[in-house]
C-alpha cells in the first residue's frame, strides 16, 4: 500500500512516562476518545556503508502486538502481525514533515523483496546488489496509544503517543513522543490541535524522526550538536523562496539543539541552539520588506534568557578563563587554590541555571510559541505558493538576485557607521556590543544569500563581520567574565588581574 505520510513530531520535555497517558486522556480534546495502545518492535536496516541514511530513505520491520513482548534479544521475533515499510525522502518544515511510505505485510521476522519491487526501492536497487548487503542497524521498542480524531477542525487526525527506547548495541535512548499524523483534511489543523495541547502540556516541534536518532545513537552521538547548514537557493529566487528556505534552516538548528538539551549537558548546545534563534532572527530582519505580519513570540522570552545566562557562563568557564588562566597561575603556585575555588562556584552555577533552563524547556508557553513559530512558516509557504501562482499566470519570469544585493548594501553600511561610532574614544560598552550585533547580522545575512550574490560580494562581508566579531566578542566577554566573576564573589585578585588584561588589550599593550 502506498501513501504520503504526514505528521506533526513534538517531543515531551520534562514528561513522567508514568503519567504522561493519563495527562493528555484528561485533556478535553482527548478526554471522550476512545484510545487503543499497542506494543511495537522495529528493527531498521541498511547497508555497512548506510546507504540508505545517505539517500534519506528508510527500511523496517515492525511488529505489532496487542500484548506486551519480552526485550529482543540475538534470534528473538515477537509474536504480532509483522509489516515492512519503506519510506523515500521528503521534506520538512518547523515540525511538520511529509514523506512516501510503503507498507506492505510480511513473514515473521523476514525482510520481502518482492513487496519493495513496488516502491521507489527499484530505483535505489536496480540490480539487487543493495538488498543482499542489507543488514540490521538498529531497534526500536515503545508502547504505543492511539486517538483517532474525526471532523476535528475539518479533518481527521490520529494522535499517537510512544513510549519507549532506541537501541544499538549496549546503548539506548528513551523515546518519549507525541505524533499527529494527518489521514485527511487540511494539514494547518495539525498545528491547531498542537496548540490546543501544548497550552497543558509542554511539547517541543523536532522532526528528527526515531530511524536518524537510532543512526546517532549508532555512532554514540544521540545528542550531538546540530550546526548550520547551507542553504541553498536558485540563482533566480525570490525573497518569499529564499525567506522560506532560511526559515525552515534556522528552525531546525534551533529545535535539534533545544531537543538535545533536555538531556545532554554538552555547552555546544546552548551555543547552537542560540546561534539557530540569531539566525532565525536575522532572516525576519533580512526579508522584513517581503514578509506579512509575523508574531513576535513573547513566550520564548523566558528560555531565551535562560540560554544567555547559561552561555555566558559556558564561555566564562571554557573560554575565557581557559584562554587567561595560564598566565594567571604563573605568578605562583598559590593561585591554584584560586582558581579551583572559582572554578567550582562557576561549575555551581551552571548547574543552578541548567536546572532553570530545562524548567523552560518543560514550560507549557515555551512549547506553545515554538509551535507558533512552526504554524508561522508553514503560514509563509502558502503565501509563497500564491505568489509563484500570480507570477505563472501573469507570465512574469522569476525575480533575479537584485533585491539581494539591495539588502546587503543596507546590512553593510549600517554595520561600517555602527563600527565607526564605537571605534571613538569613550564609546558606550551597549554600542560597541551592538556593533557585535550587526557583525553577526551581516555575517549571518551573507551566508543564507551566498548563493543568489556575486561570489565575491557575500564572502567578502562575511568575513569582515567574522573578523568584528572576533574582536569586539573578546572584549565583550571579558567585560562579562569579570561582571560574573563579582557576582559570584571570587578570590578579587582574580577579578583585578582580568581587569588589568582587559585594560592592557584596550590600551593596545596586548594583543588582540
Amino acid at each position: 500500500m502506498s501513501n504520503t505520510e504526514i505528521e506533526l513530531k513534538l517531543l515531551l520535555p520534562g514528561a513522567d512516562a508514568s503519567d504522561i497517558e493519563g495527562r493528555l486522556r484528561s485533556l478535553p480534546v482527548l478526554a471522550r476518545r476512545k484510545s487503543q495502545s499497542q506494543w511495537l518492535w522495529n528493527c531498521y536496516f541498511d547497508t555497512p556503508e548506510e546507504t540508505l541514511r545517505a539517500q534519506r530513505s528508510a527500511l523496517r520491520l515492525r511488529c505489532v502486538s496487542d500484548t506486551p513482548w519480552r526485550s529482543a534479544i540475538p534470534g528473538f521475533a515477537p509474536d504480532g502481525e509483522w509489516i515492512q515499510t519503506f519510506k523515500s525522502a521528503g521534506t520538512s518544515l518547523g515540525g511538520l514533515s511529509e514523506r512516501g511510505e510503503w507498507e506492505s505485510r510480511v513473514t515473521i521476522g523476514s525482510l520481502n523483496e518482492t513487496a519493495l519491487r513496488k516502491t521507489p526501492w527499484s530505483h535505489l536497487d536496480a540490480e539487487g546488489h543493495l538488498f543482499a548487503a542489507l543488514c540490521p542497524c538498529f531497534d526500536t521498542r515503545c508502547r504505543r496509544t492511539t486517538w483517532q480524531l474525526q471532523r476535528y477542525q475539518g479533518a481527521s487526525i490520529e494522535v499517537a503517543l510512544d513510549v519507549g527506547e532506541i537501541v544499538a548495541g549496549e546503548r539506548n535512548l528513551p523515546i518519549l513522543e507525541l505524533e499527529l499524523e494527518l489521514k485527511s483534511g487540511p494539514a494547518e489543523s495539525l498545528f491547531e490541535l498542537a496548540q490546543t495541547i501544548a497550552h497543558s502540556i509542554a511539547v517541543l516541534p523536532c522532526d528528527a524522526s526515531k530511524a536518524e536518532r537510532g543512526y546517532q545513537l549508532t555512532r554514540g552521538h544521540a545528542q550531538a550538536p546540530r550546526r548550520a547548514k547551507m542553504i541553498h537557493l536558485d540563482k533566480r529566487a525570490s525573497p518569499l523562496e529564499a525567506a522560506q528556505a532560511a526559515f525552515a534552516e534556522t528552525y531546525e538548528h534551533l529545535t535539534r539543539n533545544l531537543s538535545g538539551l533536555t538531556d545532554s549537558d554538552d555547552p555546544e548546545l546552548v551555543h547552537q541552539a542560540r546561534v539557530g534563534w540569531r539566525r532565525w532572527r536575522s532572516a525576519k530582519w533580512l526579508f522584513s520588506a517581503w514578509l506579512p505580519r509575523m508574531p513576535e513570540f513573547e513566550g520564548l522570552k523566558p528560555l531565551l534568557n535562560a540560554l544567555g545566562l547559561l552561555r555566558d557562563l559556558d564561555v566564562l568557564r571554557y573560554d575565557t578563563l581557559a584562554s587567561w588562566l595560564p598566565t594567571f597561575l604563573d605568578s605562583g603556585n598559590e593561585r591554584l587554590c584560586i582558581v579551583n575555588k572559582a572554578i567550582a562556584q562557576i561549575d555551581k552555577a551552571r548547574s543552578q541555571r541548567r536546572v532553570q533552563l530545562r524548567s523552560q524547556l518543560a514550560s507549557p508557553a515555551t512549547g506553545a510559541a515554538l509551535v507558533g513559530l512552526s504554524q508561522a512558516m508553514f503560514e509563509l509557504a502558502g503565501v509563497q505558493s500564491t505568489h509563484a501562482v500570480v507570477r505563472k499566470k501573469k507570465g512574469k519570469k522569476a525575480q533575479t538576485s537584485q533585491w539581494a544585493n539591495e539588502r546587503m548594501t543596507t546590512l553593510r553600511r549600517r554595520l561600517e557607521r555602527t563600527l565607526k561610532s564605537s571605534n571613538e574614544p569613550g564609546a558606550p560598552v551597549e554600542l560597541i556590543h551592538r556593533s557585535r550585533l550587526q557583525a553577526k547580522r551581516a555575517r549571518y545575512a551573507a551566508e543564507m544569500l551566498g548563493d543568489v550574490l556575486p561570489p565575491e560580494t557575500g564572502s567578502k562581508l562575511a568575513r569582515k563581520a567574522t573578523a568584528i566579531q572576533t574582536r569586539v566578542g573578546a572584549d565583550r566577554d571579558l567585560q562579562q567574565a569579570i561582571t560574573l566573576l563579582q557576582s559570584l564573589n571570587v578570590d578579587a585578585s582574580l577579578i583585578t588581574f582580568l581587569q588589568g588584561v582587559l585594560a592592557g588589550r584596550s590600551d593596545g599593550k596586548i594583543a588582540h
